[in-house]
C-alpha cells in the first residue's frame, strides 16, 4: 500500500463556485510520481501490471470508478476497472465518448462536469467528474486510463498529470511486458517465436541506428572517425555529436547490461542530450539535467557511464567524466598523449550532486586527436584469453601515429583510426564480442594553420576588390580544409560577387550544414540564391527554415510569397503576406504586396 498519507479531499461550494478542498500537496505529488515509477518498473505480467495499475489509481485519486482500455481490432476494450457498471462497459470506437476522443487526438482531457458535455455520457450514466490521459510511448497509442467521480468538480490539473506520468509508465511496462511474454512463449513454440523475437530485435536495431550517426560531417577544420558495433542486435552503448554555430558537443555513453532494456535506456539519452545542446547548458548542468529525466525510468540495477566533450570554435574544449572511460589526448606538436579525467560516479549509482562533478578545460592545435571509447575495447579478452587493457590500445594508438608521420610527415585520424581498429580485431581473432563497442576520434586538420593562412590573404584580398585573387586563395585553402567555416561562407561571397549563383549557393550550403548554424540570415540569403538560379522548390524550404527560426523576419515572407507567385500558387503567396503581417503588422512592404496579390486573385475570379 502506499504511504504517502494526505486528507481526503471534498468538493464545496465557495462564492458561488465548486472547489476542491484537501487531496495532495506538492511534496505528495513528488512522492507519489516517484511511488508509481516504482511499482510498475518491475511488473513482468501484463494481469499483475493492470490490476496494479486500478490499485493505484485507487489509492492515489479516490474515484469511484477506474478503467483502463486498451485498442484492439473491435475498438478500445475494456481490459481493466475497479467495479463493473450496469450496463456493463462496451468497446468504443476511436472519436467516441471521451475515451475515444483522447484516443483518436492523443490528447489528455479533463472534465469538472459531464453535464455540461452530454455528448461524452451514455444513459444512465453517473460519472461527473472525469480524466482520461493516452497510454502511449513515443510512437505508439495502446489505450487509455481514466479516472472516475459521481461528484462534479472533484479532479484538479494536480491530478491529470499525476495520471499523464502513471499512464506513460505503464506505456513502458506494456512494452518490457510485451517483449518479456514473448520470451517466455518462445518456451513453448520455440521455433515461430524465435522468428518473430529475432525480428523484433532487428528492427529494434534499425530503431536504435537512426540515433546512432553513421558519418560526421567534419566542424570548422575538426573531423571525426567512428566505429560502433553492438554485442547483440541493439546496443547499450551511445555517442552523438551536436553541433552549435559556435561549438561542438560531443557525448559517449555506456548504459550497463546488453539488450534491449540498456537500448531503451539510449533512447532516452539521444533525447535528453539534445535537449541539453539545444538549451545551451554547461556540460555539469547537461549531466544533472540527463540524471534527473533518466533516473525515474532506469530500471533497477542500471546505470551509465559517460563523457562529454565541448569545442569552441577557437579549439579550446572542455569536458567532464561520469565514471567513464578516460579521455586521449595526442598533443600533435610535442608528439606526447596524455589522459584526461574528471571526477565524478556514474549516472544511476545514487542522487545527483553537482558538488561532486568537475569540468575541465583544454586546447587543440593543429593535428591534435581526441579518442573517446566505451570499456569494450580495452576489457576484451584476445586470442589468448588474456584481457586487452587502455595500455595496450594507447600504445597501438602510438606507434600508429609515428608510423603514419614517417611516411609522409602528418598523420590523419582516418588512416591512424582505420588501422587501430585493424590491430584490436587482429588481436581479438575469433573470440566471441563480449561487450559493446565504440569508438570515436576527432582531429584537428594537420592543415589546418596553413588554411587559416591562406583564409586571411583571402579575406584581406576581398577587402579590395581583387576578386579572382581572393578567389585563388581561399579555393586553395579549401583544398587543405575544406571544413574551414569562415572560408566557406568567403567562397560564397566572392563567387556571389562573381556572379557564379550555382557556386555560391553551393558554398553557402556546404557552411550552413558545417557549421550548424541556425541563423534566419544564413538560410535568407541562400534561399536568395536559389531564387535568383529559378531554383524555387529549394528556395521555398530555405525561406521556410528562416521564418521558423525568426517568424518577424518579413524579408523572407516576402521572398516565399514571390516563389508561390512564381508557381501561380497565389491562394498560397496571400495566405504567407497575411502570416507575414500578423507578425510585422506594421511592415509596409508586406501590406502593399498583400494587396497586389488580393487584386490579382480577384482579376482572375
Amino acid at each position: 500500500m502506499i504511504e504517502i498519507k494526505y486528507g481526503k479531499r471534498k468538493v464545496m461550494n465557495y462564492r458561488g463556485a465548486r472547489m476542491v478542498v484537501g487531496g495532495l500537496t506538492a511534496k505528495n505529488k513528488v512522492d507519489i510520481l516517484l511511488y508509481i515509477s516504482k511499482e510498475l518498473a518491475n511488473i513482468s505480467n501484463r494481469e499483475e501490471l493492470f490490476q496494479r495499475v486500478i490499485t493505484l489509481a485507487d489509492e492515489i485519486f479516490e474515484p469511484d470508478n477506474v478503467t483502463l482500455r486498451l485498442a484492439e481490432s473491435t475498438g478500445l476494450e475494456p481490459v481493466a476497472f475497479l467495479k463493473e457498471t450496469d450496463p456493463p462497459r462496451r468497446p468504443v470506437k476511436p472519436g467516441e465518448g471521451y475515451s475515444g476522443t483522447v484516443f483518436e487526438k492523443k490528447e489528455s482531457m479533463l472534465l469538472l462536469d459531464l453535464e455540461n458535455y452530454p455528448e461524452y455520457l451514455d444513459n444512465g450514466e453517473t460519472t461527473r467528474s472525469v480524466i482520461c490521459v493516452p497510454i502511449s510511448t513515443k510512437d505508439e497509442v495502446f489505450g487509455t486510463l481514466a479516472v472516475e467521480k459521481d461528484i462534479s468538480a472533484f479532479y484538479k490539473k494536480d491530478d491529470q498529470e499525476i495520471l499523464e506520468s502513471m499512464a506513460s509508465q505503464l506505456g513502458l511496462a506494456l512494452v518490457n511486458v510485451k517483449l518479456i511474454q514473448g520470451l517466455i512463449d518462445a518456451r513453448e513454440k520455440q521455433e515461430k517465436i524465435q522468428d518473430q523475437l529475432e525480428w523484433d530485435l532487428r528492427m529494434g536495431r534499425n530503431v536504435q541506428s537512426q540515433i546512432i550517426p553513421t558519418e560526421i560531417v567534419p566542424w570548422n577544420s575538426i573531423s571525426f572517425s567512428s566505429y560502433y558495433e553492438p554485442m547483440v542486435e541493439v546496443s547499450g552503448d551511445y555517442y552523438n555529436v551536436l553541433r552549435r554555430a559556435d561549438n561542438l558537443s560531443v557525448l559517449i555513453a555506456d548504459v550497463s547490461g546488453h539488450g534491449v532494456p540498456a537500448a531503451l535506456v539510449t533512447m532516452a539519452l539521444h533525447y535528453h542530450f539534445k535537449t541539453c545542446v539545444d538549451q545551451g547548458l554547461g556540460l555539469v548542468e547537461s549531466l544533472e539535467e540527463i540524471s534527473r529525466a533518466s533516473r525515474p525510468i532506469l530500471p533497477e540495477g542500471v546505470y551509465f557511464t559517460a563523457q562529454i566533450i565541448r569545442i569552441y570554435a577557437d579549439h579550446s574544449f572542455s569536458y567532464v567524466n561520469a565514471g567513464h572511460h578516460k579521455l586521449v589526448h595526442y598533443h600533435y606538436d610535442v608528439d606526447s598523449i596524455s589522459e584526461l579525467d574528471t571526477p565524478g560516479l556514474p549516472i544511476g549509482f545514487v542522487d545527483f550532486n553537482r558538488a561532486t562533478y568537475e569540468e575541465k578545460f583544454g586546447n587543440l592545435s593543429a593535428g591534435d586527436i581526441l579518442l573517446m571509447l566505451t570499456d569494450g575495447f580495452s576489457e576484451q579478452r584476445d586470442k589468448n584469453g588474456v584481457e586487452i587493457t587502455s595500455e595496450q590500445i594507447l600504445q597501438w594508438l602510438s606507434e600508429e601515429i609515428h608510423y603514419q608521420r614517417d611516411i609522409d610527415g602528418t598523420a590523419h585520424a582516418k588512416d591512424i583510426f582505420a588501422s587501430l581498429i585493424r590491430r584490436w580485431k587482429s588481436a581479438v581473432g575469433g573470440n566471441l564480442i563480449e561487450d559493446d563497442l565504440t569508438m570515436l576520434i576527432a582531429q584537428v586538420s594537420p592543415s589546418h594553420n596553413e588554411a587559416v593562412s591562406l583564409y586571411k590573404e583571402a579575406k584581406s584580398l576581398s577587402g579590395n576588390d581583387n576578386t579572382k585573387e581572393a578567389l585563388t586563395k581561399a579555393i586553395e585553402a579549401y583544398s587543405l580544409d575544406s571544413s574551414l567555416k569562415d572560408n566557406l561562407l568567403l567562397l560564397s561571397r566572392l563567387y556571389y560577387r562573381d556572379s557564379k549563383l550555382d557556386d555560391a549557393a553551393r558554398y553557402l550550403k556546404e557552411f550552413i550544414e558545417i557549421s550548424g548554424e541556425q541563423n534566419p540570415q544564413a538560410h535568407f540569403m541562400l534561399g536568395s540564391i536559389l531564387f535568383r538560379c529559378d531554383n524555387f522548390f529549394e528556395a521555398k524550404r530555405e525561406f521556410k527554415k528562416s521564418l521558423s527560426i525568426d517568424h518577424t523576419m518579413s524579408k523572407a515572407s516576402l521572398m516565399l510569397a514571390r516563389c508561390y507567385l512564381k508557381e501561380s500558387a497565389y491562394p498560397k503567396a496571400y495566405k504567407i503576406l497575411q502570416n507575414g503581417l500578423k507578425s510585422s503588422p506594421n511592415d509596409a512592404r508586406l501590406r502593399e504586396a498583400l494587396e497586389i496579390v488580393n487584386k490579382a486573385m480577384n482579376k482572375e475570379d
